[in-house]
């Protein structure tokens, strides 16, 4: 999958997340690991802001992720920090050794296909975990899929360009039609364009997932903030806390 439209505004898009996300993954480390918490996987790193925030509070950061656009960027946004970073599929990773916290942050797991996708990263997650260790991740529900990006269709704008942003909502998964209209020096605009698909994992898939694979689920929330409320019918996130299981 590309990321070559989507990469150089994913900061710009959601930059102003990165500070509380990686407070709620040092809080939800300090509550519900076992063990403590000093060498840290990112699955699905993106743009890498998120292990940088996590590398300059002291953690020891690998930092992964398939796509090579991303990866570029964290690269750049990681420098002179102690973070390790590696181009593989959240699917079939390897690592040199073992963690004691792993986080995948922004519905990185949406993109994984089918419930067998998800349980394969979730064993690959409890064989380079140590027991004690927590597994923290959000999903975007159904009601995110079906109401919040249905068949709408969101623009961002910038000094440089416009971000045209479409869904096509099916049952179980979501498309997103993305164009970047960049503005030339001369006024005119360059298009490029790209296509991504998130899939939808119910609670119970995921549940389930943890289950079968030597977790136990330690929290659900709506937000990321450990004092947020449980799950609704219109919350359109979920924030998984899962402790590995000795």
């Amino acid at each position: 999958m590309s990321y070559s439209v989507i990469a150089p505004l994913y900061d710009r898009i959601n930059g102003e997340q990165y500070r509380p996300y990686a407070d709620f993954l040092q809080a939800a480390f300090r509550r519900h690991a076992t063990i403590p918490v000093r060498e840290v996987l990112d699955l699905g790193c993106g743009t890498g802001r998120i292990a940088a925030l996590l590398a300059d509070a002291g953690y020891d950061l690998v930092a992964l992720d398939a796509s090579p656009e991303m990866l570029t960027l964290a690269r750049k946004n990681n420098a002179g920090r102690n973070t390790l970073l590696i181009c593989q599929d959240m699917r079939s990773f390897e690592l040199y050794g073992t963690v004691q916290a792993v986080y995948s942050s922004f519905d990185c797991l949406n993109y994984l296909r089918t419930a067998e996708e998800l349980e394969r990263t979730f064993s690959l997650v409890h064989l380079y975990l140590e027991p004690g260790g927590v597994f923290v991740f959000d999903v975007n529900t159904a009601y995110r899929f079906g109401t919040v990006f249905g068949e709408n269709t969101f623009t961002y704008e910038f000094a440089d360009g416009l971000l045209v942003w479409r869904c096509e909502a099916g049952k179980r998964s979501c498309r997103f039609l993305l164009d970047w209209f960049a503005r030339r020096s001369d006024g005119a605009y360059t298009r490029s364009s790209e296509v991504q698909t998130e899939y939808l994992h119910t609670p119970r898939t995921l549940r389930e997932a943890a289950k079968r694979t030597g977790f136990s689920v330690e929290a659900v929330l709506t937000a990321p903030d450990l004092a947020s409320n449980g799950p609704s019918d219109v919350s359109e996130k979920e924030y998984y806390v899962l402790r590995r299981l000795p």
